[in-house]
């Protein structure tokens, strides 16, 4: 899927705010770390982060996952959605302070590999201008 949606230029202009990703990143089912790594124990891997919008709209998520390098920092961009490089996937939208989140289906990440992801906000008329911090995952099945 490609972006969330156009910016509303006019929006900046009268004063609208950006939405905001939440600090706290996590992916599961389990929703359980170990060290720094997030453990979910099934292939089909649930990805979310808060999101708040100070105009109190609601907001949608883009998720964007990566392998990693050793270190566990970003390598490579996953293709999440079949699209192509860079296919991300975006939440429904969700009242501000709520939780986005969204399913990797099946197939597409790997159990043993070490992943990373963040996300990016998006209220309908503007995007964040960063991106969450990033947060490891890593497919373990039980």
């Amino acid at each position: 899927m490609a972006a969330a949606g156009p910016e509303d230029l006019a929006a900046i202009a009268a004063g609208g705010a950006r939405p905001v990703s939440g600090k706290t990143p996590s992916a599961g089912p389990k929703f359980a770390k170990s060290g720094t790594v997030w453990q979910v124990i099934t292939p089909e891997v649930v990805l979310r982060n808060t999101v708040t919008d100070a105009d109190g709209e609601t907001a949608n998520l883009t998720f964007q996952v990566y392998t990693t390098n050793a270190d566990g920092t970003p390598k490579a961009e996953v293709d999440l959605d079949g699209t192509g490089p860079n296919g991300v996937l975006v939440s429904p939208y969700v009242a501000s302070g709520g939780t986005a989140k969204v399913t990797v289906a099946y197939g597409i990440l790997k159990p043993g590999v070490l992943y990373a992801f963040r996300t990016s906000a998006y209220d309908g008329s503007l995007y964040e201008t960063t991106w969450s911090p990033w947060a490891n995952f890593k497919i373990t099945p039980m």
